[in-house]
């Protein structure tokens, strides 16, 4: 008699619920992986805007500078609208050289644009852009990720805290 080498019914119903098994654990997983990705990009972004104004910070003090600087930092991004200025603290407040604090929505606007590239994370005073850019007041900004609205960055000008929220 010759030997059947094919599988049997009951073979194939069980690496069937098998593969259903595991498509059902790993498929959320994959659907996720969009939410991943924007939290990721914005958690680089945000990282490279904290250490943009400890360097901009650094760069001040090693200048020998006590006191608020016009024009500390030339910026080549013509975007950024001028050259950093430095508050009294040493930290980003604006590119217009005018009041050398960061008092209004376009301060917010200067300072990210001139501590990060434009070309890397674009932000605007609406939501046009990759963030938004708040002026809260007291020399603070808030900038939200437009992605994810839940993804802010908080820059105190006073202190030069950056906050990441996330």
């Amino acid at each position: 008699m010759k030997k059947s080498t094919g599988f049997t019914l009951i073979e194939l119903i069980i690496v069937i619920v098998i593969l259903g098994i595991l498509a059902a654990v790993a498929a959320p997983k994959f659907i996720d992986l969009s939410k991943d990705a924007r939290e990721a990009s914005f958690l680089g972004i945000a990282a490279a805007f904290k250490g943009g104004v400890k360097q901009v910070h650094y760069a001040w003090i090693l200048r020998g500078k006590g006191q608020a600087v016009l024009n500390l930092i030339a910026i080549s991004d013509p975007v950024a609208g001028g050259d950093l200025s430095v508050n009294s603290a040493g930290y980003p407040a604006d590119t217009r050289g005018v009041s050398l604090t960061l008092n209004s929505q376009n301060d917010c606007l200067d300072v990210w644009r001139a501590v990060l590239n434009s070309q890397d994370a674009d932000v605007a005073a609406n939501q046009s852009a990759e963030f938004s850019a708040t002026y809260l007041g007291a020399n603070n900004c808030t900038y939200t990720y437009i992605a994810d609205t839940t993804l802010t960055v908080y820059y105190d000008s006073n202190s030069g805290e950056v906050t990441i929220n996330h």
